[in-house]
């Protein structure tokens, strides 16, 4: 079932991964639920769609979206990452509705999972993510930011806090960033726990907690020096100051003291003085 952001401007849909030693992606010993998630934003009858969700989950998103833009409507879609978490239900979307633009970024393919769907017919709605057109490389169209319509603008940047490609978007109207494989912390109790932390209910997150999730996909972090990372994530929550983080996993963290706790937590986690946070062997 998918929740509400912003009523009539961002839902977050998607399912829940069961935390039961069998998920990669967390800190060995997680317990509770992790929400997987896409994101549909919406301006007038224009949709884009950030991810696409895992594969698991196919129908139910299926079933949100026409409920939400109607069977066989019209979305757009940006991938934040070429993995696939991110672009798994890439397929069935585009077999049951109208993917008027494709946004990707790096050199993955993301068709190469698709088995026999027309393929030519989506290669020319879709756009190369770059921060600057250079005279290399193919001859895609390319873009730093994507005009969900005449005055809604997502801006498109690669964060310095990245393994593979890896883009983030930023919605000035909501004042939303989508943050992709990070700030993946957040999880729920039970399947009937909110998906969204904010000032609503109690928020149960720990400084090591959150350490864990970053080092379980980031594993070299607790041996790196992380100034540089930790002062590009400072400036830019300076800068955009934003209401909503929206991650491809975990819970969205919603109001503006939330987003400054958990980035506190995660500037933490960047610290050099973070021994503690560690997870220690049993």
């Amino acid at each position: 079932m998918f929740t509400i952001l912003k009523p009539e401007k961002m839902v977050v849909l998607g399912g829940l991964i069961p935390l039961d030693n069998r998920v990669s992606w967390v800190p060995a010993g997680s317990t509770g639920f992790q929400p997987s998630n896409c994101y549909l934003i919406t301006e007038g009858q224009s949709r884009l769609l950030v991810d696409s969700g895992l594969a698991v989950h196919s129908q139910e998103i299926l079933d949100d979206l026409a409920g939400l833009i109607g069977e066989g409507g019209g979305v757009s879609v940006f991938f934040t990452r070429s993995e696939m978490d991110c672009v798994s239900n890439l397929e069935p979307i585009a077999r049951r509705f109208d993917i008027e633009r494709l946004f990707t970024g790096g050199v993955i393919n993301p068709f190469d999972a698709f088995d026999d769907l027309s393929r030519m017919a989506l290669r020319g709605r879709r756009h190369q993510i770059d921060e600057k057109r250079t005279g290399e490389g193919d001859s895609l169209a390319r873009a730093a930011q994507i005009d969900v319509a005449p005055g809604r603008v997502l801006e498109i940047e690669s964060p310095l806090l990245r393994l593979l490609p890896t883009f983030w978007g930023w919605d000035e109207q909501t004042g939303t960033l989508f943050t992709s494989d990070t700030f993946t912390h957040g999880v729920m109790d039970s399947p009937d726990s909110p998906r969204v932390i904010d000032s609503t209910m109690e928020d149960t997150t720990t400084a090591e907690q959150v350490a864990g999730h970053l080092y379980a996909k980031y594993e070299w972090i607790p041996r790196s020096t992380c100034g540089p990372l930790r002062e590009w994530l400072a400036e830019k929550f300076t800068a955009l100051d934003p209401e909503i983080i929206a991650p491809s996993r975990g819970c969205v963290l919603r109001g503006r003291d939330v987003v400054r706790r958990h980035l506190d937590f995660m500037l933490s986690a960047l610290t050099p003085e973070r021994a503690h946070l560690i997870p220690q062997p049993a």
